[in-house]
């Protein structure tokens, strides 16, 4: 036995020497270069001949993920995407396919194994060797690399050793990379792609639209192509895709838009931290590329950006947002376009506040037609007062009215109640707009007897056991025959039958029931406790979920939080204990001069309980006469804080600049937190470091982030350190030097574990997946607990790769945010559990909450706790709680022309439909 040498320059490699020595082989074991090639590299092999084969091939995957297996998983599965295997693959042959698909079904059977070794381990595998069992062993190694041209087109070479020795060699050599401690198997996600792959299919616009409507025409209701927009979108590619829950909900929302009624009228109130921007967005696409009309989305204005970049980072869904002072769009790339009735997008964004604003003014957004009409943050559309005073607010009145300028509907909130029960019709009010079925006609038990049939709904009242009391009760609305999701009631059908209504009629005669059997009445009867529980309009429209109940049905992984900081508030010196005092007398002429109320009034004090770095900037904004808080951070209660100072506020205001300015470069809260990342016992109790799993530090201004982000920087030289805020001032420093960069970038490096510290404002609340990272310090505290959730869901999600993660919450002693925090804490216990519990109007109270008012808030808590024992939760538990399975989704195999859905959605109204051409 001797070598063998073989050139391309002589010969086709593949066939002189691959095909002959593959074809029938009981083994094939062989080392590849890169895995994403390598996998598509075997279709041109006669792999399907050979008994079994095992490969180990290299990638950049991070070490130190390699030892958790869902880790190393997503990290293949996102290596994977970004190697746009389609793309590969769409001027392949058509044999192809049939190749796909038998080499998923050998990878599937473990006639093929693949084992993926991190290049960190011994570099890349340049050295492409193998060993094949067909009668006899032989060996081979060359140059030849995993592409479709290697082995046919390009020069190469290739050295065959039949020898024992040679093949003893490659062999030690094989098994040595194969049985490492860093091979992990190939990513179940990356196999079950290439089964997708094998049916990949292109839809046209036109095309996709009769796939939906044949499935719903035909009364099927899984709409397996339902994700053909989404399925190779970033939210897919990048990202973990929908979670169980949030297929429900879109798939909800598709289904009822193109129902009986042909509109969906939906209130989403889950709880915070479950992705309810996300469930919107996907639902705002879908109708969006169902139908030609405009979709609206209202949202705070504190959130308009996030949304925008949200829908174009994970969707790449183009959108615009409205510039009211700017009397302009602004697109996802930063364009802008003047005048209203200019929209460039079919899908547009305004503030909440800007519609509260016009409240029944003349204006062209209420005077188009929508698809689709979203309004995010909707418990701020309110009534207020009580008893025959109550009065819907501006928002309230604005969003009635484009209702019923809409065909669709879908309002989120994660407190649909509030202060009392009342508040859950008022909003459902808004969806009944234009939409009977909602509530039933104006003169159904459930708009005329409102407060008994909440009281009903919760449980409060025992539900009437007479037929003739119960049927007003049950005619209007009648429910569908079909529940949320498409499944069928045989029973309901048939009473509908009898009643003479047909799919979308929502209400019987009043003697209709004339027309039901003894049978039928009896069953109506005994089933209305139940019926009433999980039938109501209630349940109908309103959708919510807690995580700790999805974690309970196994539609999220159990996440446990070790929460840290609770007890003891960060000590600070007596020069710092000075300055509050010397804020709080400038915040209380600030109400009694200034005419300032509420977070206006306390704006000062909020940003010296975020850092005393923060404190100085906004003394030193009010010594010139601004607002304490730049205007990109002010929430919509904020507006016109700026104050001009009076003498004695200015001395007041100077001295504390001064004593600020002291302090500022040993902030306490700066200090603890380098202590919790250095793992001194004291800060961390004992446990390991919090830097060592990656950790997040939030503030919510970015003066505050800047500063803790620069001074990590510094205490930890050659370490990059993230700082992730608004689109332009995002970026890293290292050794104190800031370089920016896009967010995107950011979020890439953390996933790929190149970053591990990362400092962010609330822009990074929403729309960021951080579960690499494990620990969470808040430097701050935001007066609204919902925001503390939204924070801590960052790295609570799907894919965390420990059970349980670390979270900090600091506040200095003394300040406002302690005593805030004693307050609630002496009323609720652990802080933890006030998340969405909270209403968010107690927001208006909370300067009584930091002014110790304490008679007054005790009063206030005490009431909200009682509020709290009686919200809609209870009826919600086992109905919401509980999806269907929508796993298929995921194995879509057709795929919408990007194309055409892009330029689908960058059609402008002005296209539309003609309007009134005011401005506004």
């Amino acid at each position: 036995m001797t070598l063998r040498r073989y050139s391309a320059r002589l010969g086709r490699i593949d066939q002189d020497f691959l095909t002959p020595r593959l074809t029938g082989a009981a083994t094939y074991d062989r080392i590849s270069g890169y895995f994403t090639s390598s996998v598509l590299h075997l279709l041109q092999e006669p792999f399907s001949t050979v008994g079994r084969i095992r490969m180990v091939c290299n990638s950049d995957l991070n070490p130190a993920d390699v030892a958790v297996a869902k880790v190393a998983e997503e990290q293949q599965r996102r290596r994977w995407h970004a190697s746009k295997p389609e793309q590969h693959l769409m001027q392949a042959p058509p044999e192809m396919r049939e190749r796909l698909r038998l080499l998923h079904a050998a990878l599937v059977s473990g006639q093929v194994e693949i084992r993926v070794l991190p290049d960190k381990a011994f570099g890349f595998m340049h050295g492409k060797a193998g060993v094949i069992t067909n009668g006899t062993k032989t060996a081979f190694m060359g140059s030849v690399n995993d592409t479709a041209n290697a082995w046919s087109r390009n020069y190469e070479l290739l050295w065959e050793d039949p020898t024992p020795d040679g093949v003893t060699w490659v062999q030690a050599e094989f098994d040595a990379l194969w049985t490492h401690d860093l091979a992990v198997p190939l990513a179940q996600a990356v196999i079950d792609d290439l089964k997708r792959l094998a049916g990949r299919h292109e839809l046209t616009l036109d095309e996709w639209r009769d796939l939906l409507n044949r499935d719903l025409a035909g009364g099927g209701h899984d709409l397996k192509e339902v994700t053909a927009p989404l399925i190779e979108a970033p939210l897919y590619t990048s990202e973990t895709g929908l979670w169980p829950h949030q297929k429900a909900f879109v798939h909800q929302t598709v289904l009822a838009h193109s129902g009986p009624f042909r509109r969906a009228r939906l209130l989403l109130a889950d709880q915070v931290g479950l992705g309810k921007t996300l469930q919107l967005a996907v639902s705002a696409e879908i109708i969006a590329l169902q139908g030609d009309e405009p979709v609206l989305i209202a949202v705070p204005k504190t959130l308009l950006g996030q949304w925008q970049a949200e829908m174009w980072d994970l969707l790449r869904v183009p959108s615009v947002r409205w510039d009211s002072g700017a009397r302009a769009w602004v697109d996802e790339r930063g364009l802008l376009t003047r005048g209203f009735r200019n929209c460039p997008r079919r899908i547009a964004l305004v503030s909440s506040s800007w519609l509260s604003y016009l409240g029944e003014e003349a204006h062209e957004v209420f005077e188009q037609d929508y698809g689709l009409v979203i309004l995010d943050e909707a418990h701020r559309a309110r009534m207020t007062g009580t008893g025959k005073k109550r009065r819907p607010n501006n928002l309230y009145r604005a969003i009635r009215r484009l209702a019923g300028r809409s065909r669709s509907v879908l309002l989120a909130t994660a407190t649909p109640v509030q202060l009392e029960l009342l508040e859950a019709h008022d909003l459902l009010q808004i969806l009944a707009e234009g939409a009977p079925e909602v509530l039933g006609g104006p003169y159904s038990q459930w708009n005329m007897q409102v407060r008994e049939g909440l009281e009903l709904v919760v449980g409060r009242q025992t539900p009437p056991n007479s037929f003739m009391a119960i049927w007003p009760w049950y005619r209007s609305p009648v429910a569908q025959s079909r529940d949320a999701h498409g499944r069928l009631d045989p029973d309901l059908l048939d009473i509908r039958r009898s009643l003479g209504l047909r799919d979308g009629e929502y209400q019987a005669a009043s003697q209709a029931y004339e027309r039901l059997t003894g049978f039928e009445l009896a069953q109506i009867t005994g089933d209305f406790p139940r019926w009433v529980q999980e039938q109501n309009p209630y349940i109908r429209r309103i959708v919510m979920r807690t995580r700790q109940k999805l974690e309970e049905e196994g539609q999220l992984e159990r996440i446990a939080v070790d929460l840290h900081g609770e007890k003891e508030a960060v000590p600070v010196s007596d020069e710092v204990a000075r300055a509050y005092e010397i804020a709080e007398a400038v915040c209380d002429e600030l109400g009694r001069e200034g005419g300032l109320t509420g977070f206006a009034r306390t704006a000062l004090l909020r940003r010296i309980s975020s850092s005393l770095e923060a404190g100085y900037i906004s003394v030193s904004r009010m010594l010139r006469g601004e607002s304490a808080v730049e205007v990109s951070e002010v929430e919509e209660d904020e507006e016109g804080a700026a104050a001009e100072p009076t003498s004695g506020m200015r001395a007041k205001l100077e001295e504390l600049q001064w004593v600020l300015g002291r302090a500022r470069t040993h902030d306490p809260k700066i200090r603890l937190a380098i202590e919790l990342l250095d793992g001194a016992p004291a800060a961390t109790r004992g446990q390991p470091d919090w830097r060592r799993d990656g950790c997040i530090l939030f503030s919510q201004y970015l003066d505050t982030a800047d500063a803790v982000a620069r001074a990590l920087s510094r205490h930890f030289p050659g370490i990059p350190v993230g700082l992730y805020t608004n689109e332009v001032q995002s970026g890293v420093y290292q050794d104190g030097v800031f370089q920016s960069c896009e967010r995107q970038t950011l979020k890439e490096q953390v996933r790929d574990g190149a970053l591990t510290l990362l400092v962010g404002t609330d822009a990074a609340s929403e729309g960021l997946n951080l579960q690499r990272l494990s620990n969470l310090i808040n430097i701050d505290l935001p007066w609204n607990p919902t925001r503390l959730e939204q924070r801590k869901g960052r790295i609570q999600r799907i894919g965390q790769k420990h059970a349980t993660v670390r979270i900090y919450n600091m506040r200095y002693r003394g300040s406002i945010e302690d005593r805030v925090h004693q307050r609630l804490s002496e009323r609720f216990g652990d802080i933890t559990a006030l998340f969405g519990l909270i209403p968010q109007v107690l927001e208006d109270h909370w300067v009584e909450l930091a002014k110790a008012n304490e008679q007054r808030v005790k009063v206030l808590l005490d009431y909200v706790g009682e509020a709290e024992k009686t919200t809609l939760l209870h009826p919600f538990e086992r109905v919401n709680q509980q999806v269907p399975d929508l796993s298929h989704w995921d194995e879509c195999t057709a795929v919408l022309k990007s194309a055409e859905a892009g330029a689908h959605l960058r059609q402008g109204w002005g296209t539309l439909g003609g309007q009134n051409r005011s401005e506004s």
